[in-house]
């Protein structure tokens, strides 16, 4: 994995806007919803993105898509993630491959979305695969008054099958990778928002402190039909979800 540190400005609330599975160049794809999204995104100054993956559609001969359906070749996809992402570009946290850019690498070894990174001048945030953010800002309520810190675990993701509670087990199971405040993913095109508790052992203080996590499985920005009709998966919710930090104390929700 990449470690990606962000320190920024001293927000009393932090949020971020998972962007994954909009499928440039599908003739599905829903414009009026990632409109939305976009314009949210910019409208408050606290606000930033985590590009996950699966930004352009790449319908190619070897893979499932049609490629004759497809509105942009992917030439044109290019071109318009960079257009999409220009005016956020520095908000972007995070930029990542999804398995639809990586049909590209596995052909012939480019990084669709590491040339997007360089374009828009954000290399410096991104990772090829799975990544371990670490974000840093307002004050906390501490006698040091530090920026408040937070640990983002992510990637695009693979599989989940075909029901809701296994593609909730492969959400979970990021968990046994790393221990972090947040996990996150994308590719099964479910948004999703859970929780977990634990205790974790305290031996210096001998006590046992609870401790909780927030998983995110993010949206697809496709209307139904397609590939996905008629392989007989049902519709999905194109709402996305929304994490929101605290720059005061720690404390981590998320919202659809």
């Amino acid at each position: 994995m990449k470690i990606i540190t962000a320190d920024l400005p001293q927000y009393d609330t932090l949020e971020i806007y998972p962007l994954a599975d909009v499928h440039t160049g599908d003739p599905l794809q829903d414009k009026k919803r990632l409109k939305q999204y976009m314009a949210e995104v910019l409208a408050e100054d606290n606000r930033y993105v985590i590009v996950n993956g699966d930004i352009i559609n790449n319908a190619v001969r070897h893979g499932v898509s049609d490629i004759y359906t497809e509105e942009l070749n992917p030439n044109q996809q290019i071109d318009a993630t960079v257009a999409l992402l220009e005016p956020v570009k520095d908000r972007v946290l995070v930029i990542t491959e999804g398995n639809h850019e990586n049909r590209t690498y596995k052909q012939d070894g480019l990084l669709i979305m590491y040339q997007v990174a360089q374009r828009l001048g954000i290399a410096h945030t991104y990772s090829s695969g799975a990544y371990l953010l670490f974000v840093k800002f307002g004050k906390s309520k501490g006698r040091n008054c530090r920026k408040m810190p937070y640990a983002i675990y992510g990637k695009h993701g693979t599989g989940g099958g075909r029901k809701v509670g296994a593609k909730a087990i492969r959400l979970f199971e990021m968990a046994e990778v790393i221990d972090a405040d947040i996990f996150l993913h994308s590719h099964t095109h479910i948004p999703m928002v859970l929780r977990k508790t634990f205790y974790r052992v305290d031996y210096r203080n001998e006590k046992a402190t609870p401790i909780e996590q927030l998983f995110i499985n993010t949206n697809a920005f496709l209307t139904y039909g397609g590939y996905g009709e008629d392989a007989g998966f049902p519709p999905s919710s194109t709402m996305y979800p929304k994490i929101i930090l605290s720059g005061i104390e720690r404390r981590v929700k998320a919202v659809i």
